[in-house]
């Protein structure tokens, strides 16, 4: 007779001391976690140049702030060039007057032109360079390696004034009065000299951090992992929801502060739309991080829960373990054929990019090698023949059952007696079919030798014994 299957071994109470000790190890964990998410969203939003620039593209192209930016631009030749002043001396002295009219009608039209001029791929992408540009000389002092701004320099700044020539240019002005407007104009001041100092600690704490943050977080979730010995599939399913719990809490922060940020910062009411555009995509890439922390511990939930001891887990593992054991190279096929379903879907930016899908690919292999060794100890005689004779089994026993309940339906209950006999066990069961035949004894003992392999449970067998005496 082949051996019974081997259940996984029932899981241990800890002791007190290594119970805390786990707990403690979970929720610094989570903590450092929650930090690292927005440590590494500020180093790839900060010192990341290209980063920064996808980041400025995506503001401009949104409406509100490039109504906003139109109306700083025109404000900025309106402030730097006498525009009435410009058309009273180009007009006849009899319509002097209308010079002022006119140039508030013309600033009306001006904001309603740049505004559809910033829409525009080749103004973009001017901004873009702009953006980057500044991005990049804001990255070197941080660093300490620019060539133009030293400790001793003064600011760096967007520079927007090819943006602003761009406006006089549409605006049919002329080139003496683009002339006029000072180098200094459309500058937007990103940090001073005596700012530079606390710029290059900042920078380079987020540099130390982006790296520090993210592998204490592991280490701390790991040893919680490691420390609960008897209980480990339970701390890494654990592990799993605080992950979650920390992208969660980082997603209602960005949300509440997002809130706060715009309340305290805006004082006109016009700029709230563009400011809380601002903040929503200026943050897009750290909701992005925490939505990659939160599915990416999803599986190690799944993990955890499939090499658990509840009825659903290892029946999937009694009917997985025929294949896995036999063919591991299907196996590890389906599970590439998931990751390529996964990465085809992408549904985070980390899903497209080569270093996380490389660590998923892993992370997937490993899971897989872990779930064949498992099944191997707990089924070591699973067959795929086995396997598909019980599942042949359950089909019909579904099958079965819903017959009976059609059957049970469409016929319709019988008459009342009347003559009394109901009452007296008049009715009497209908014969049996006799001894049962040799085919059926078969495959009792098929049902059985399945039962004794841990491919049927005592349920499952006790279903297909009543189902086939009863046939």
């Amino acid at each position: 007779m082949a051996p019974a299957a081997v259940p996984p071994p029932p899981s241990q109470r800890l002791p007190r001391g290594r119970r805390y000790a786990v707990r403690t190890l979970l929720v610094l964990g989570t903590v450092v976690a929650i930090v690292s998410i927005v440590a590494v969203w500020a180093n790839r939003q900060l010192l990341n140049a290209d980063n920064w620039a996808n980041t400025s593209t995506a503001l401009l192209e949104n409406q509100a702030i490039r109504t906003q930016v139109s109306g700083f631009l025109v404000d900025t030749v309106y402030a730097n060039v006498d525009v009435s002043g410009e058309l009273a001396s180009a007009l006849p002295a009899r319509l002097k007057p209308l010079a002022g009219p006119a140039a508030g009608g013309l600033r009306n039209a001006a904001q309603s032109v740049t505004d559809t001029a910033l829409g525009r791929p080749r103004v973009q992408q001017a901004w873009r360079n702009a953006n980057k540009l500044a991005a990049e000389r804001f990255i070197a002092i941080a660093e300490g390696n620019s060539k133009y701004v030293t400790l001793h320099g003064n600011t760096a700044y967007l520079d927007l004034r090819a943006l602003l020539l761009d406006v006089v240019q549409r605006l049919g002005l002329s080139g003496r009065l683009a002339a006029k407007i000072p180098p200094g104009a459309g500058r937007v001041a990103i940090v001073s000299g005596n700012q530079v100092s606390a710029v290059q600690n900042v920078a380079s704490a987020l540099r130390g951090l982006a790296i520090v943050l993210p592998l204490a977080a592991f280490l701390l979730l790991a040893g919680a992992v490691a420390t609960a010995r008897g209980r480990r599939r339970e701390t890494l399913r654990a592990v799993g929801w605080c992950l979650v719990l920390a992208g969660v809490v980082v997603l209602v922060a960005r949300e509440v502060a997002g809130n706060r940020v715009v309340d305290s910062l805006v004082r006109t009411e016009a700029v709230v739309p563009a400011a809380h555009a601002a903040w929503s995509i200026g943050t897009s890439m750290l909701k992005d991080i925490s939505w990659a922390l939160i599915l990416g511990a999803i599986p190690v939930i799944g993990a955890a829960w499939l090499a658990g001891a509840t009825r659903p887990a290892v029946a999937l593992r009694r009917g997985a373990a025929p294949w896995l054991r036999e063919d591991p190279l299907v196996s590890y096929a389906v599970a590439g054929v998931l990751v390529l379903l996964v990465i085809a879907w992408g549904p985070i930016p980390a899903t497209r990019m080569v270093v996380p899908v490389l660590v998923m690919i892993g992370l997937v292999a490993l899971g897989v090698a872990a779930l064949r060794r498992q099944t191997g100890r707990e089924f070591p005689n699973a067959t795929v023949a086995d396997a598909q004779l019980a599942w042949h089994a359950r089909y019909d026993r579904v099958r079965g059952a819903l017959g009976d309940a059609l059957h049970r339906r469409r016929t319709p209950p019988a008459p009342a007696r009347t003559d009394g006999a109901a009452g007296n066990g008049a009715a009497a069961a209908p014969p049996g079919d006799g001894p049962a035949s040799a085919e059926r004894i078969a495959l009792l003992e098929r049902l059985a030798a399945l039962h004794e392999r841990g491919l049927l449970t005592d349920d499952e067998l006790a279903a297909q014994k009543a189902a086939l005496l009863h046939s």
